[in-house]
């Protein structure tokens, strides 16, 4: 589904909120778009899902109207195309260093002439061949929505350069992997490492250059939105379901009956 409005948005720096999807699950889908979240983070790089599940998945957020990014596995050719021809609104690249790599990465998510996508009209995002050829390649190199991670030392060191590519609509910070690229892995409060964090989400914003960032909790995800980052996404559904059982089990105090 091309989610213009939605990248227009984040383009815009207005906060939206999201979360990442680790359950496959459609149901799970449908009820985070009734919830009224602003995008869906599929994640095939930490959670498995292949890519008939990845199918079903975007179709379900098609029908409650929730954007969909999905997280590659590798910023390849194979796993952007797929992702991207199966009908998601956008993917969101990992793993990259430099930014020419990402340059590179960023030619499969775009038609010629601005990439090199593989070209066909029979998979689902070109509705199986019913729609337009040339209308249909314009709306895709439009409107969908390039995400590309900032999550090691030397992607942080390059974030000036990373401002000036205009396919990318979003840098997102990755707070937990960058601590172990600054050797204190799994710190991501760290003094160094909440450095690095606030120095790309500062040159993000005076370059004009829409930031994205993970975060755990509401409180952090206000936090981030009042200093103007504009794609935060707050945990899972599998960490939503996880916190309420939590809260559950607390409020009805089965551990003080024990």
């Amino acid at each position: 589904m091309i989610a213009l409005e939605l990248k227009q948005a984040l383009r815009r720096g207005e906060g939206k909120l999201g979360t990442f999807v680790k359950l496959s699950s459609a149901s799970a889908i449908e009820a985070l778009g009734a919830a009224g979240l602003d995008f869906a983070i599929l994640d095939t790089e930490h959670a498995p899902c292949d890519q008939l599940m990845l199918e079903h998945l975007i179709r379900a957020a098609d029908c409650v109207g929730l954007p969909t990014i999905v997280r590659v596995s590798r910023a390849s050719e194979e796993h952007i195309l797929k992702a991207l021809d199966l009908g998601a609104s956008g993917v969101q690249l990992p793993g990259l260093e430099s930014a020419d790599q990402v340059r590179e990465a960023l030619r499969f998510t775009k038609y010629a002439p601005m990439g090199c996508r593989g070209l066909s009209f029979s998979q689902r995002s070109a509705g199986y061949g019913a729609l337009d050829k040339h209308e249909y390649m314009a709306r895709s190199n439009a409107g969908l929505i390039n995400v590309v991670h900032i999550e090691n030392k030397a992607m942080a060191e390059q974030v000036e350069e990373l401002c000036g590519i205009d396919e990318i609509d979003v840098l997102f910070v990755g707070p937990m992997d960058i601590s172990q690229s600054l050797g204190h892995p799994g710190e991501p409060g760290h003094p160094e490492v909440a450095q690095v964090v606030q120095r790309v989400l500062a040159v993000c914003r005076e370059r004009g250059k829409a930031a994205g960032i993970f975060v755990g909790t509401p409180e952090a995800a206000q936090r981030y939105l009042s200093q103007g980052v504009s794609y935060v996404a707050l945990s899972s559904d599998l960490g939503f379901m996880t916190w309420g059982c939590q809260q559950m089990r607390r409020l009805s105090a089965v551990d003080q009956q024990r």
